[in-house]
């Protein structure tokens, strides 16, 4: 098992496609009828498209810690290395964003309460950097909130609680809440901070992300890639482990990889697109994934 990812510059059309090809070829591996030489006889962490949990499409990536788009700075010395460190802090995004409780409030309650949290984890890995005897440098802090399967460990659950957040995430006032904590998280004091520092939407990994991805919800209130895609312009991470049906065609999902990469370049931000084709599933078909990292949803229409 290995993670990695492809680099995505706008507008490159054929490396798009060559990443399009990668993902349609990966979300077959799991499959026991078709053996590849090579992969092991267990193939569980493929079934069902799953493989492409380490696989996506990554656009702008300069230096992140998150697997699979992690990038280490192309001016590290090559006898070196480097510690960025991630976070998994959903419960923490809802006691903060809970205690805003408008958008208002979102820096002042950032600088205050996340900065002390994150201060001694710096302090710790600066002090290891120091005291390191071999070649390492300290690459700072992803700062973004980055949801848990745990109870309660939903961000965009946490958004929800803002006074500027009109009904479910995705609607009205989630662009305003998305950019107020981007901003907020890019910008605390005394932290140096690296990666995508920003919010973390990943669909199958959030489990009110997951819920309002459900073809039940009404037309207006279901969570659509074109939705996330949206929020993306103002927040990382772009396109994250979303479902979309197994029949989709290459050159419609190298479209889609087309348009995270167009809004990375515009924005020169860190966004990446790693999508699950299903096997055999169609928008709007349930999934039944068996993974202890991520829930399930329903297929997204593309």
């Amino acid at each position: 098992k290995f993670s990695c990812s492809a680099d995505i510059k706008a507008n490159d059309a054929e490396a798009a496609r060559a990443a399009s090809t990668c993902m349609k070829i990966i979300s077959t591996m799991g499959d026991e009828s078709t053996p590849i030489e090579g992969l092991p006889d267990d193939k569980s962490h493929l079934k069902g498209g799953l493989g492409n949990f380490r696989f996506c499409a990554a656009s702008c990536v300069k230096t992140v810690p998150f697997f699979p788009g992690a990038r280490t700075p192309a001016n590290l010395d090559s006898s070196s290395f480097g510690v960025a460190i991630g976070l998994e802090n959903g419960g923490f995004a809802c006691e903060l964003l809970k205690d805003a409780g408008t958008v208002i409030n979102i820096k002042k309650e950032f600088d205050t309460n996340m900065r002390r949290e994150l201060l001694p984890i710096q302090d710790i890995s600066t002090k290891f950097v120091d005291n390191s005897n071999y070649p390492v440098e300290y690459l700072g802090i992803d700062t973004s909130l980055n949801p848990s399967l745990d109870t309660g460990g939903s961000v965009a659950d946490a958004i929800e609680f803002l006074d500027e957040v009109l009904g479910d995430f995705g609607g009205t006032g989630s662009l305003a809440a998305a950019a107020a904590i981007t901003t907020s998280l890019q910008s605390i004091p005394d932290i140096r901070t690296t990666g995508y520092s920003g919010l973390m939407l990943p669909v199958l990994e959030d489990r009110r992300l997951a819920d309002l991805g459900m073809a039940s919800n009404s037309s207006k209130d279901q969570l659509t890639i074109q939705k996330l895609l949206c929020i993306s312009s103002v927040c990382g991470v772009g396109i994250d482990t979303v479902p979309i049906p197994g029949d989709v065609k290459e050159e419609n999902l190298a479209s889609l990889i087309l348009d995270v990469a167009a809004l990375a370049g515009r924005w020169n931000k860190p966004l990446s697109c790693r999508v699950f084709p299903v096997p055999g599933g169609k928008a709007g078909e349930e999934t039944t994934f068996d993974s202890p990292y991520m829930c399930n949803s329903c297929v997204f229409d593309l």
